[in-house]
């Protein structure tokens, strides 16, 4: 089986979207592509963002998944896995259940900052629908990626077919007869949920790195990222609980701030009210990329936001999951 010359232009959009993390951070976000019967889907761990550089890419037996989806199995997809073309042994995406379920050429899906300020909402249907009036759309409420997710969505689309899936507490999915299509309909649903973006007041630098050395820690990367921690609302909203899966699994439940880290909160990322953002000195780059994920996120979201957030059962789900170990592993 040869790779399909249809890959090429998806592996320049992925590229594109894997670069720009205001729509994919780290090793986040999926795309994928039918072809004669094959699903060409994101390999699990790796980045979007290196797809012109080296083949992202899983087949997998799409029919093969899709009847193993309708008899519940409990691997869906590993079984699919066409083996003699995947000599790295690579894992195919997390999601690549909901790639086979939609019936799409070319899906793809990314945690695109605008979606996630709105899907963070409590009122998030009702705010996306302002937005997205005369696209073929639909809205998913959280569910684990993966399998349950799939079954969500399967479950809204009951409803009709949708080109354009809004997950809540989650990211946004846009699917098309062709990349070219896909990437015209994702450009504008994005210009569609934009909100304005509050640009917090400066940070203090200096009692930033005094609190780095006091508590062995180290400065985030981003210096856009500092600003959450110049308004104490963001660093409220950050600190309150987890916003979505892609936190959780990078950075651990919520963020902390010095006095619960020190009271053993497990949170990775530190925010230093009015000076910035920390991390352990071990922390790889998708940490740093999932904390300017935070910033990017909140300083979209209005003051008057009511925020839904996952729950400790959500969280523990996200942390105790076999799947995301793996995917941990290949970001070390």
């Amino acid at each position: 089986m040869s790779r399909p010359a249809a890959l090429a232009p998806l592996d320049r959009l992925s590229a594109r979207l894997g670069a720009d993390p205001e729509q994919v951070q780290a090793a986040g976000g999926n795309t994928s592509l039918k072809e004669d019967g094959i699903l060409w889907v994101k390999a699990s761990g790796l980045w979007l963002a290196d797809a012109l550089a080296r083949d992202v890419f899983v087949p997998v037996r799409l029919g093969q998944v899709l009847d193993a989806v309708a008899a519940d199995a409990t691997d869906p997809v590993g079984p699919a896995v066409v083996a003699d073309r995947n000599p790295a042994g690579l894992r195919p995406s997390i999601e690549t259940t909901l790639h086979a379920l939609l019936p799409h050429r070319v899906v793809v899906h990314t945690h695109s900052v605008r979606t996630i300020a709105l899907a963070i909402r409590e009122d998030a249907r009702e705010r996306v629908a302002e937005r997205l009036d005369g696209l073929a759309w639909t809205f998913v409420p959280y569910r684990k990626p993966g399998l349950p997710l799939t079954r969500a969505v399967a479950e809204a689309l009951g409803g009709g077919p949708a080109d354009v899936l809004v997950l809540g507490n989650h990211g946004l999915v846009v699917g098309g007869g062709s990349v070219d299509a896909v990437e015209r309909l994702l450009a504008e649903v994005e210009r569609r949920l934009e909100a304005p973006v509050q640009l917090a007041p400066p940070v203090d630098a200096a009692a930033l790195a005094a609190a780095a050395m006091r508590l062995g820690l180290r400065p985030v990367v981003h210096p856009r990222a500092m600003g959450l921690a110049g308004d104490p609302l963001r660093v409220a909203r950050a600190t309150a609980g987890s916003l979505y899966p892609d936190h959780v699994i990078f950075l651990g439940p919520a963020a902390a701030t010095p006095e619960s880290a020190a009271a053993g909160h497990p949170g990775k990322l530190v925010i230093v009210g009015g000076a910035g953002l920390l991390l352990p000195e071990a922390a790889n780059r998708s940490a740093d990329e999932l904390a300017l994920c935070l910033a990017l996120v909140l300083e979209r979201v209005p003051p008057d936001a009511a925020l839904a957030r996952l729950t400790a059962a959500e969280e523990a789900e996200l942390l105790d999951w076999d799947a995301e170990k793996y995917r941990q592993q290949l970001a070390r």
